[in-house]
C-alpha cells in the first residue's frame, strides 16, 4: 500500500510538472536567414518550461524546411516532436524557390519525415485541442496563418497568444528610425493583412526590439567550443549561411518574449498593413495588438547563451 502511495504521487508530480509547461507550436521558414535556426534552437532547449506540439514550415520551399526540422530534431533527441509542411509556394517567384545553402545541412535525410497532415490543418487541430492554451509562435511569412483563417475563421483566436516576428512600428532595419516593409509582411501582402485582421491575440516582436540583437564573433565561438550536438548543428548551418557575416537573431527574441517576459517592454496599439507591406500604426482606434518597443539586449542575449550552452540534448 505503502509502495502505491508512493508511485502515484510520483505520477502526480510528474503529470504536475508536466501541465506547468506552457503549449507551443512554431511555424517558421527555416533555412533562408540563419536567425530561424536559433529560435528553433532555443526553443528544444527550452524544454523544461515548453511543450512543444509540433513545427511547421511555411514559405517557398517547405518540404526542404521541414527535412532541416526533422534532422535538428533527431540530432538532439527530440524526434517525437511532429513536423508538419505548409503549402508549398516555390513557383512564386524565383527568390521563393530558392535552395538556400542552409539546405545541403540535410540534404537526403530521411530518418525521420514530416506527418502527412498540412501545416495549417495541423495547426488548427492542436488549437482546437487544446483552447487558449497554446502560444502559436510565427517567425516567418504568413502564408500559414492565411491558411488558417481561410480554412476556420475562428481558429487563431483560440491561440492563448500568437507572437509573431512581423513589422517595422517606429524602427527599420538596423535600427533605422525610417520604418521598412518588413519581410515576413512584404514578401506577402494580402496574407499579412488577413492576419493582422484576425481578431487573433497577437504580439509582434518587429525590428524594434529585434534589429539590435547580434549574435557576434565571441559569441559564436562559445557555442563552437561547447560541442553538443544542438550546437554543432547550429555552427555548421551559421558557416553555410555565411562565415564571416554577424546573425541578427530576429526570430530567437519572438521565443525569448514567451521565456522572459521581464525583458521587454509592451505598447498596446492598432496595427494595419498597407498595400506596399509597411505596418502602420492608428493611435486613433481601439488597439488590436501589442507591439514590443523595447528590450534588455544584453540580458537577452546573455541568457539564451546560458541555454545553449547548458542545454544537454542529443543522443
Amino acid at each position: 500500500m505503502k509502495k502505491l502511495l508512493i508511485l502515484n504521487l510520483f505520477f502526480f508530480f510528474c503529470f504536475s510538472i508536466q501541465a506547468q509547461k506552457q503549449k507551443v507550436i512554431l511555424d517558421c521558414d527555416l533555412g533562408d536567414d540563419i536567425d530561424d535556426a536559433y529560435a528553433v534552437a532555443l526553443m528544444l532547449a527550452s524544454t523544461d518550461k515548453f511543450d512543444i506540439l509540433g513545427i511547421t514550415t511555411c514559405y517557398g520551399r517547405t518540404n526542404d524546411r521541414a527535412e532541416m526540422a526533422c534532422k535538428m530534431l533527431y540530432e538532439t533527441g527530440l524526434e517525437r516532436i511532429p513536423v508538419a509542411m505548409g503549402r508549398n509556394t516555390s513557383n512564386k517567384n524565383e527568390r521563393a524557390n530558392w535552395y538556400a545553402d542552409q539546405f545541403y545541412w540535410s540534404k537526403g535525410f530521411n530518418k525521420v519525415k514530416p506527418i502527412q497532415q498540412s501545416g495549417a490543418d495541423f495547426i488548427i487541430e492542436q488549437l482546437h485541442k487544446y483552447p487558449n492554451e497554446v502560444i502559436l509562435f510565427s517567425v516567418g511569412p504568413v502564408t500559414n496563418m492565411k491558411d488558417i483563417i481561410e480554412k476556420d475563421l475562428q481558429a487563431l483566436k483560440l491561440a492563448k497568444k500568437v507572437i509573431a516576428m512581423f513589422g517595422s512600428f517606429y524602427i527599420g532595419y538596423n535600427g533605422s528610425p525610417t520604418i521598412n516593409p518588413e519581410w515576413n509582411v512584404v514578401v506577402d501582402v494580402e496574407a499579412s493583412k488577413k492576419f493582422v485582421n484576425s481578431g487573433a491575440n497577437i504580439v509582434y516582436a518587429g525590428l524594434d526590439i529585434t534589429a539590435f540583437v547580434k549574435w557576434d564573433k565571441m559569441m559564436q565561438e562559445r557555442l563552437l567550443y561547447r560541442q553538443s550536438p544542438l550546437t554543432n548543428a547550429l555552427c555548421g548551418l551559421k558557416t553555410l549561411w555565411s562565415n564571416t557575416a554577424t546573425p541578427t537573431l530576429f526570430d530567437a527574441v519572438a521565443i525569448g518574449m514567451a521565456l522572459y517576459p521581464d525583458l521587454f517592454k509592451i505598447e498596446k496599439v492598432f496595427v494595419e498593413v498597407d498595400d506596399k507591406g509597411y505596418t502602420r500604426i492608428d493611435k486613433a482606434k481601439t488597439p488590436n495588438a501589442e507591439i514590443g518597443v523595447g528590450i534588455n539586449t544584453e540580458e537577452f542575449l546573455k541568457r539564451i547563451m546560458d541555454v545553449y550552452l547548458k542545454q544537454n540534448l542529443g543522443r
